[in-house]
C-alpha cells in the first residue's frame, strides 16, 4: 500500500503519518505532540524495575517549519521518543544506527554512577555506534528525579533532530503530581536550520565562514515541540508553507507544570505566557524555590520547570507562548519570535488564534543575557550545605578561550579551548580506555583535571572568551554554584572570596558570561572520565570540551562490558573526531590495534578481580 496517509485528531494537534513503500524516497517524519502530554496514568513507584527502548536511527524528511529538508530521526519520530521512569529503574536502550555516520547518544544530566561507559561521548567514554552498527545503552537512574533529555553527542548531529526527553519521578521528589500540581506537559524549545549541520560545520572552519559569517548562525525559525514558522519568502522554496503553530492543550482551573527544555544549539532564549506568571520550581533536576516571573531566560542544554494557574479564563480560551532570542548574546543576530498556542481543554474548544497580549515588562532583546540563577535565587527544596571550603586542595581551574590553536598535525587553527588546547578527538581510543590502561591522558589534545580521591572539590571556570558567553554543561555530576563573578579567579585568591555555601542552587548547565568566572562545588564520588563543554552546538565542534577525571584508580576496576569493547573494532585507529578541524574518522570492517588494546584492557580488569557487567 504506497502513500497511504492516515489523519487522526490527538489531544494536542492534527498528526501526519506517512507509511510508504521503499521507493528511493526517504520516508516523511512523523510530528507527534501528543508525546509532550505526560499521562496521569504513569505509575510513580519505588519498587525499580527494567524499562526497554529500540531506537532505530535513519533519515527522514520533514518540514518542522514549513521548509523540507532532510532530518535524522528515531523510529520515524521527529522530535524522539519520550523516556518516563522512576528513580531506581534500569534503562535498556537498543540503538540500531542506519545511517552513513557514526552516532551515540547521551543521557544529559545522568550521572551514570558506576556506568561512566553509559554516557555516550565518542572520544571520551565510547567509540561511535558505526554506520550499520548497533550499540546498547544500559544503566540504572540512581537517586536522580526531574527534567532531563538525551541527544546524540557525535559532531552536532543534535541540531539534525536527534533528541528527547527524559522524565524521572520519584515518590520522594520534593515536587508531587497530585500535590502541588495537577499535570505535566514538556515544552522542548529549539532553534533549526535549513542546512544539514555537517554543512554548516564545513564552512565555519573557512575563512569565509558560514552565510558570511565566522559566527555560529542564529537559526531559521524557533521550534516549539518541533514545530514552528519560517519566513518562506527568504528560502527561495516552492513547496515552503506556513504551519499552524504547535498547540499544549491544559485543563481549566488547574496547575501544570510546564517542563522546559532547551534542544538550542545556539541562542540563549526568553520565554513568557501571555496573562500566565511562571512559578519557577525546578532546574536542572533539583526542585527549588524560585521566583514567580513573567519571562525566564533559558540556554542550551538547561531545564526549568514553572508551574502556571490556569484559572485566567474559561474552556477554549487560548494564549502565546513567546520563545525570543536573546539579542545581547548574540553575534549579528535579528529579532525573532517562535510561537506556540496553549490552550485551555473542554467542551468549548475552538482552533481560534488567540487574542492575548504579551506581558509589558518583557525584556528589550538587546538586554544583557544573564542566567536565571544568576538574576534569582533558587534555593533546593531539599537542603544540602556546600561540599568544599574555599581553601580546599582540590581545585582546579580551567581558562575558557578563543583564539588560534594548533592541531596534532601541527596546523594553527581558529577555534575554542580550555587551558590553551582545543579539543582534538582520538575518536578510536576514548579517554576512558587510557585511564582504564593506566596510560598518560594528560596531552595537547585535551585538557583535563584530576580529583584522585573520594571526597569534594572545586571547579572554576573563567570564561576568557571576552564578549562571548556559554553555556556550560559538566557530565556525570551535578555541581553547587558556589560563586560568580567578573575578570578571572585564581588559585591564590580563592581565600579572598566570599562564597555562597549555605544551601547554593544545584545544576548540571550553567550560563557564564563573557569575561566573568563561576565556581562549582563537586562530589567526587562519581569514578569516571566526564566531558566539562560548552552546549553550543557550533562551539563544541570547534574544541570547546575538556575532561574532568574523578577518582582513576577505581576507573581502573571498572570492567567494560564485551559490547563496548567491541564498537572500537570498527574504528580507524589513525582517525580523529569529525569537525574538530582534523581530517574525518573512518570507520572499518577490520579489527584494529586499538580494538587489541582494548581487548588488553578488559582481560587486566579482570584479573584484578572486578565484576563484568
Amino acid at each position: 500500500m504506497r502513500g497511504i496517509v492516515n489523519f487522526f485528531f490527538l489531544s494536542c494537534s492534527l498528526i501526519l503519518l506517512v507509511s510508504s513503500e521503499n521507493t528511493g524516497k526517504l520516508p516523511t517524519a512523523t510530528i507527534d505532540p501528543s508525546v509532550f502530554a505526560l499521562s496521569n496514568d504513569f505509575e510513580v513507584s519505588d519498587v525499580p524495575t527494567t524499562r526497554e527502548y529500540t531506537f532505530d536511527i535513519t533519515k527522514a524528511l520533514a518540514s518542522p517549519d514549513g521548509y523540507e529538508r532532510e532530518v535524522y530521526t528515531v523510529n520515524n519520530m521527529f522530535p524522539g521518543p519520550v523516556i518516563e521512569a522512576n528513580t531506581g529503574d534500569t534503562i535498556i536502550v537498543h540503538v540500531n544506527n542506519h545511517l552513513d555516520k557514526g552516532q551515540s547518544i547521551h543521557w544529559h544530566g545522568m550521572r551514570q554512577k558506576d556506568t561512566p561507559y553509559m554516557d555516550g561521548v565518542p572520544g571520551i567514554t565510547q567509540c561511535p555506534i558505526p554506520p550499520g552498527g548497533s550499540y546498547t545503552y544500559n544503566f540504572t537512574i540512581s537517586d536522580q528525579s526531574g527534567t532531563y533529555w538525551w541527544h546524540s553527542h557525535y559532531s552536532n548531529a543534535m541540531a539534525d533532530g536527534l533528541w528527547g526527553p527524559l522524565i524521572v519521578h520519584s515518590v520522594h521528589e520534593p515536587i508531587q503530581r497530585g500535590r502541588d500540581y495537577d499535570e505535566d506537559r514538556i515544552v522542548f524549545v529549539s532553534d533549526w536550520l535549513h542546512d544539514d549541520s555537517e554543512i554548516i560545520i564545513a564552512a565555519l572552519a573557512t575563512p569565509a565562514g558560514y552565510r558570511g559569517s565566522p559566527a555560529p548562525p542564529q537559526g531559521d525559525s524557533i521550534l516549539i515541540n518541533g514545530r514552528g514558522q519560517t519566513n518562506c519568502t527568504a528560502t527561495n522554496s516552492s513547496s515552503c508553507y506556513y504551519p499552524a503553530p504547535p498547540e499544549i492543550h491544559v485543563p481549566v482551573n488547574s496547575r501544570v507544570r510546564l517542563r522546559f527544555i532547551s534542544a538550542t544549539a545556539h541562542p540563549m532564549y526568553r520565554i513568557s505566557l501571555d496573562n500566565h506568571p511562571l512559578e519557577i520550581v525546578e532546574t536542572d533536576g533539583t526542585a527549588v524555590y524560585g521566583p514567580t516571573v513573567h519571562e525566564m531566560s533559558i540556554a542550551p542544554g538547561e531545564r526549568y520547570s514553572a508551574i502556571i494557574n490556569t484559572s485566567e479564563g474559561k474552556e477554549g480560551d487560548a494564549f502565546w507562548l513567546r520563545t525570543s532570542v536573546a539579542l545581547g548574546c548574540m553575534f549579528g543576530g535579528v529579532p525573532q519570535v517562535g510561537l506556540a498556542v496553549v490552550r485551555y481543554t473542554g467542551n468549548e474548544m475552538t482552533t481560534a488564534e488567540p487574542q492575548s497580549y504579551a506581558w509589558s515588562d518583557l525584556a528589550n532583546a538587546t538586554a544583557l543575557c544573564a542566567g536565571l540563577d544568576q538574576t534569582y535565587t533558587l534555593s533546593p527544596r531539599e537542603r544540602e550545605s556546600c561540599r568544599v571550603s574555599r581553601a580546599s586542595s582540590q581545585s582546579h581551574i580551567f581558562n575558557s578561550q578563543r583564539g588560534a590553536f594548533v592541531n596534532y598535525l601541527g596546523n594553527t587553527f581558529q577555534g575554542y579551548g580550555f587551558n590553551n588546547i582545543s579539543y582534538q578527538n582520538k575518536i578510536f581510543d576514548p579517554i576512558l580506555s587510557m585511564v582504564q590502561r593506566g596510560d598518560p591522558y594528560e596531552s595537547t589534545l585535551v585538557a583535563s583535571t584530576t580529583f584522585p580521591d573520594m571526597g569534594a572539590g572545586a571547579i572554576i571556570i573563567n570564561n576568557l572568551d571576552g564578549p562571548i558567553d556559554h553555556p556550560y554543561h559538566l557530565h556525570g555530576n551535578e555541581f553547587q554554584v558556589i560563586g560568580r563573578g567578573t575578570g578571572a579567579l585564581s588559585l591564590d585568591n580563592l581565600t579572598n572570596i566570599e562564597f555562597s555555601l549555605d544551601n547554593p542552587v544545584r545544576k548540571d548547565t550553567l550560563w557564564i558570561q563573557g569575561g566573568s568566572w563561576a565556581a562549582l562545588s563537586i562530589t567526587t564520588d562519581n569514578p569516571g572520565v566526564w566531558a566539562l563543554h560548552c552546549h553550543i552546538g557550533w562551539h563544541l565542534t570547534e574544541g570547546k570540551l575538556a575532561v574532568v577525571v574523578v577518582q582513576p584508580n577505581a576507573v581502573g576496576q571498572i570492567a567494560c562490558p564485551e559490547s563496548w569493547t567491541n564498537l572500537c573494532a570498527n574504528t580507524d585507529p589513525n582517525s580523529f573526531g569529525p569537525a574538530r578541524r582534523s581530517p574525518s574518522p573512518s570507520i572499518q570492517s577490520s579489527k584494529t590495534s586499538a580494538f587489541q588494546r582494548l581487548r588488553e584492557v578488559k582481560g587486566n580488569v579482570k584479573r584484578r578481580g572486578a565484576r563484568e557487567v
